[in-house]
């Protein structure tokens, strides 16, 4: 007879680029893939329609979203002469910078 306590292997399907993910994201963590994956689907989360703001605090992002969409449309937006938007160029150095970081 088995006890919870004890582990036992179990398999997953995911895409290689979701396992390079998961593996570095785990590696980040000083976790295992298995401990990671684990502590992901264990964790607390609030429940459907709970939230962790205060309703002020709500308030006050609701009442700042139409700049901060203003915001991210100029930083999702092509620039002239460069070919890209601010947000893929930031992208493009994060990966120049540390290309073992990525999948």
């Amino acid at each position: 007879m088995m006890t919870e306590d004890r582990a036992r292997q179990r398999s997953y399907y995911c895409s290689a680029k979701q396992q390079a993910i998961i593996a570095r994201r785990a590696k980040k963590a000083g976790m295992s893939r298995s401990a990671f994956m684990v502590a992901c689907a264990l964790h607390d989360e609030p429940a459907a329609g709970e939230t962790m703001a205060a309703p002020d605090e709500l308030k006050a992002l609701l009442d700042h979203l139409p700049a901060t969409a203003e915001v991210v449309t100029h930083l999702m937006a092509p620039v002239p002469d460069l070919g890209m938007s601010v947000v893929d160029a930031l992208e493009l150095l994060c990966r120049l910078k540390a290309p073992e970081a990525d999948p």
